[in-house]
């Protein structure tokens, strides 16, 4: 079947998945068997698109039946890690009333937190209705929200399990060496782990466009196979087929089948079944065949974003990057990094700029600058990385002395672009650029088609950051950030009034987003815990702030304002109007003049 019908083939399957509709999928299988056997490539995208429709149809309702509400007394099994949130564990599981979000606190919380995915265990707690609102937990499957009270006996995971298990734990044991910060970056750069990041670390990637790198993707499978080459090698045809997909298989389990690493691990597995059978075909090719093959698999799968980022970013590199490259012109090594990042970040845009706001024209320096450093640190994680958690803590130091380097580049491009505040993509700057660029593939002449390629560039890149600084913004402004705070700001101060139930994570991007550089003031309405480490973050972000906070707090060094304090903080006066256990202010612009 010609590539141009492989492309419609996955285009057909993700539209039938996106518009799902019940049916039989027995008769539309044997329509797909018929066409595979006629080769009627029309009748096979039909056919196809079919089976994928009442596949996600199917899916969907299996989805929408929640867990029936009680008590539950039995064994759950992990499917991700637990992460912590705000003092409390969250994980998902499977249970004999279907997939739950797990939930639990205290002493419960305390032993569920050192478990890992594929482990089972006992206990005891109550099932209630997943909250409404989370179209996310749909489309993974949840049907219930499991509360644990009582944590029982832990039971080993199933032999794939416990081998990933011990790789990962062999790697962290390596990497204990690494100052905290390094060490979760490095997780997250080798296993796609980014549970660890501090906040600080994940908006600093967020503002210059490099979170991708936090993904595992094909370059990482990349990698991991050609470690076990020189073993692989050795083996007969069907031994290699086998040992290869054995290994992709571990690798898929190591990094906990995220989207992109199914995406990655099965184009992996394609292309080395089509190799290994003495044929050919194109990386575009095995994309398509990889989307069809997971979206009928998992026809929900057309619903997950970081799915689509990871489709559309390959698609981009397979599509444009070579034509591109060839029109951009100069060193080729240059001009192929360039290329490859422009035409990914050109196909994800359409996705990223609804969800996020923009795309941070940061990106293209940062991965110019980022990229190298982290195959670095990929490539040396899964080698040296292994063998410094076989060795001691002494040596382990030692050899983790080259991602110790790699990391702190990756660290300092991160933060520096995004301190630079270089603006973001709109939608209608990435249709220009996109419009530009294909001028520029499709001109004849090179001579006219490197100019407009590289001016075109310049041109987009450059004008958000010019109509930022252009822009007349009225002051003082009041913006909502975060999930329940508020930002008053002005060209020479800003004032925080902290909401007592902040992501801070969220908080920081979207203080970021809105252009404040600085924070003079924080106001915490309450001083709780997660208040006190909220502010924690904040310090660390912009300095030392003053901060107010109620009677009683648990902040370090915050200030408990009396009831009627007035203070003037540059153009901006903050009047405290209710002081005690609550915190209350009312914020005002100064006088002119006064």
């Amino acid at each position: 079947m010609p590539d141009r019908w492989t492309y419609a083939l996955a285009g057909a399957v993700v539209l039938g998945a996106l518009v799902a509709w019940p049916g039989p999928r027995l008769v539309a299988l044997g329509l797909v068997a018929g066409a595979l056997a006629l080769r009627r490539p029309l009748l096979l995208c039909v056919a196809a698109a079919l089976l994928a429709s009442f596949s996600a149809a199917a899916a969907g309702a299996a989805a929408s039946v929640t867990a029936e509400p009680g008590p539950l007394a039995g064994s759950i099994v992990l499917v991700d890690d637990p992460t912590e949130r705000h003092g409390a564990v969250r994980f998902t599981a499977d249970t004999d009333r279907g997939r739950t979000e797990v939930w639990a606190w205290g002493r419960a919380g305390a032993r569920l937190s050192t478990l890992q995915a594929g482990e089972a265990l006992d206990v005891r707690g109550r099932i209630a209705v997943p909250p409404a609102g989370a179209e996310w937990r749909r489309h993974s499957g949840v049907v219930g929200r499991l509360t644990v009270t009582e944590v029982g006996e832990v039971h080993a995971a199933a032999l794939h399990y416990r081998v990933a298990n011990s790789l990962r734990a062999l790697l962290a044991r390596g990497a204990a060496s690494l100052p905290a910060d390094q060490r979760a970056l490095f997780s997250g750069l080798v296993l796609g782990d980014d549970r660890q990041n501090s906040p600080v670390t994940a908006d600093d990637f967020r503002g210059a466009g490099l979170t991708h790198l936090l993904a595992v993707s094909g370059q990482n499978v990349a990698f991991v196979l050609l470690v076990v080459q020189p073993l692989v090698m050795r083996l007969g045809l069907w031994g290699r087929w086998l040992a290869i997909l054995g290994v992709l298989g571990l690798f898929a389990t190591v990094t906990r089948f995220e989207p992109s690493v199914l995406r990655a691990t099965v184009m992996a597995a394609i292309a080395v079944t089509v190799w290994l059978a003495g044929r050919q075909a194109s990386g575009r090719r095995v994309l398509a065949l990889a989307v069809v093959a997971l979206v009928l698999w998992q026809p929900l799968l057309v619903h997950s974003l970081a799915f689509r980022l990871s489709v559309a970013a390959s698609a981009g590199i397979l599509f444009w990057a070579s034509p591109l490259a060839a029109r951009i012109g100069g060193p080729p090594l240059l001009a192929r990094a360039l290329a490859v990042t422009v035409a990914a970040q050109l196909a994800v845009a359409p996705l990223i700029v609804p969800v996020f706001g923009g795309v941070p024209v940061a990106a293209v320096p940062a991965n110019l600058l980022a990229a190298p450093a982290a195959a670095g640190v990929m490539m040396w994680g899964l080698t040296g990385g292994l063998l410094a958690g076989l060795v001691g803590a002494g040596a382990a130091g030692v050899l983790h002395l080259p991602t110790r380097a790699l990391l702190a580049w990756i660290e300092a491009v991160a933060a520096g672009l995004t301190e630079l505040r270089l603006g973001y993509l709109g939608m209608a700057h990435v249709v220009l650029l996109g419009a530009a660029l294909a001028v520029a593939v499709c001109a004849r002449r090179r001579s006219v088609a490197v100019p407009v390629a590289w001016l075109a560039l310049v041109a987009v890149l450059a004008g958000p950051f010019l109509a930022e600084r252009d822009r007349p913004v009225p002051f003082p402004q009041a913006l909502a950030v975060g999930w329940e705070s508020t930002l008053w700001w002005m060209p020479e101060s800003a004032v925080l009034l902290l909401g007592a139930s902040e992501s801070p994570a969220r908080l920081l991007g979207d203080i970021r987003m809105a252009g404040a550089e600085r924070i003079d003031l924080i106001v915490a309405t309450s001083g709780g815990a997660r208040t006190a480490g909220d502010v924690a973050v904040l310090r660390r972000r912009y300095g030392k702030p003053v901060v107010w906070a109620p009677a009683g707090n648990r902040i370090p060094g915050a200030t408990v304002p009396a009831a009627g304090t007035v203070a003037d903080v540059g153009g901006l006066v903050v009047t405290t109007e209710l002081a005690g256990e609550r915190l209350d202010v009312r914020v005002t612009a100064a006088a002119a003049g006064g």
